[in-house]
């Protein structure tokens, strides 16, 4: 069997491994469109901040190691088309700008996302980044050990323009922060969103929310960042307003898209057309508790769908249908987790629920330097089975959503987690866990 994949990351790469290393008899090509395979992007805003000094530490596995492996590595192929009738794909060399076809028993298409450019002026100015590859991190660092570049200004607020700004604030910049929307971490409700633009304030950021960028100015090199509420003087710009799937190269109308261009997915993988999966940040997951498909790209997501898909065309029973968007991020010195769905996820899917917010030290009083975490649980209101959570505070606290996730995912109610045998002592939590508070809130307001 001949397995072809486009796109060399998480997705591409999970499954490559697992057909080479649990596969028989397959022939496994991959088609990479840049010279990079196999990085941990998420570590780029460490990376530039200077916490992380050497960019290595991000390639995970190199390409020889791979093709050692028994993969056959085509990097700076470029994918340019799709025939799942005829069943080949359409690549061009791009070191020698030669195309061929090349013929698959199946495909998987991991093509990832890129970073969505704002039509507005200025946007190919000098100066202006988005942060997506290895590449985008060195060149964004170079840019900002220029001791001329003072103000940065990042537009989007939402988790990469957060660290983003933490990265700059940690290379001593003037930054300014511009979303449009009227809360800054749009994934979670206001209140957090109100505390991260408040942990911004105190660390000297510029936050403009609700306030749309109309465009960038400059000679040559971007000098001024363009508002409906006048311009603000700027040395770099970084663009962080969300990512886009690497799609557009797939024009059959046999393969459905969602709007924004996610390939459609069923839990194993399929998509809309035989013998196509797609995996990644191409396309979307099922989610755990709207039952449906949504497009959350992230690391964790990307790896599951590529073990998945791999053990699909094995032949061994597999599924990913229970994606809850699970993440966390550092804001400075706040820490923000949320997983399911919050009040704002319910609200616009038109579902009844209940929701409690407690606020608990993170752990024993008599003990140094407990931190106070905040923690806002949805449930259902009927039933009380926990629906998503959503936590901040100083210390200690990302940690916590992956109990959270673990309750949500299982179906477990307000009693169930609030009587879990967690673990105590007096430096990591308290008798009663946080967690466990906020659950055994819920059973008080009823």
């Amino acid at each position: 069997m001949r397995v072809v994949i486009i796109g060399g990351n998480g997705a591409g790469m999970s499954a490559a491994s697992r057909l080479v290393r649990k596969g028989q008899g397959l022939e496994v090509l991959v088609f990479e469109k840049s010279r990079e395979i196999s990085y941990g992007a998420c570590g780029l805003p460490y990376y530039i901040s200077g916490l992380n000094p050497d960019i290595d530490l991000m390639r995970i596995r190199s390409r020889e190691r791979l093709e050692q492996e028994g993969i056959k590595l085509y990097l700076e192929h470029e994918v340019i088309g799709v025939d799942p009738e005829a069943h080949f794909i359409l690549v061009c060399d791009r070191t020698s700008g030669t195309c061929r076809d090349e013929p698959y028993d199946r495909l998987i298409v991991a093509s990832g996302a890129s970073p969505i450019i704002p039509s507005i002026t200025g946007t190919g100015l000098a100066g202006v980044f988005t942060l997506r590859s290895l590449l985008d991190g060195e060149a964004i660092k170079k840019a900002l050990q220029q001791p001329w570049v003072k103000k940065v200004s990042i537009i989007g607020g939402g988790y990469i323009g957060l660290e983003m700004a933490e990265a700059c604030v940690m290379q001593k910049k003037r930054v300014s922060l511009f979303e449009a929307k009227p809360n800054l971490l749009y994934g979670f409700d206001p209140e957090f969103g109100l505390a991260a633009e408040q942990e911004l304030i105190r660390h000297g950021v510029e936050v403009h929310t609700g306030e749309q960028v109309k465009g960038l100015s400059g000679e040559d090199r971007v000098d001024r960042v363009l508002c409906a509420g006048g311009a603000y003087e700027t040395d770099l710009v970084i663009l962080a307003i969300g990512v886009r799937p690497n799609t557009s190269f797939i024009d059959s109308p046999l393969m459905h898209k969602e709007a924004n261009g996610a390939l459609l997915t069923d839990a194993m993988m399929q998509t809309s057309v035989k013998d196509v999966y797609a995996a990644g940040d191409c396309t979307t997951v099922m989610h755990k508790i709207l039952k449906r498909p949504v497009y959350i790209p992230l690391g964790t997501n990307a790896n599951k769908q590529g073990r998945v898909v791999a053990d699909v065309i094995l032949g061994q029973p597999s599924r990913f249908d229970n994606a809850l968007g699970t993440a966390m991020l550092r804001c400075l010195d706040m820490e923000f987790a949320r997983t399911g769905i919050t009040e704002q996820d319910a609200s616009a899917a038109g579902m009844e629920i209940g929701t409690v917010t407690v606020e608990a030290l993170s752990h024993a009083r008599y003990f140094p330097d407990p931190a106070r975490i905040t923690i806002k649980l949805c449930y259902d209101p009927g039933t009380r089975i926990l629906l998503g959570a959503q936590l901040m505070g100083r210390k200690e606290c990302a940690w916590r959503v992956d109990v959270m996730a673990c309750a949500v995912d299982r179906g477990m109610t307000a009693e169930e987690l609030g009587f879990l045998d967690l673990g105590y002592a007096p430096p990591f939590s308290t008798t009663w866990d946080v967690v466990q508070i906020a659950a055994n809130a819920i059973k008080r307001q009823q």
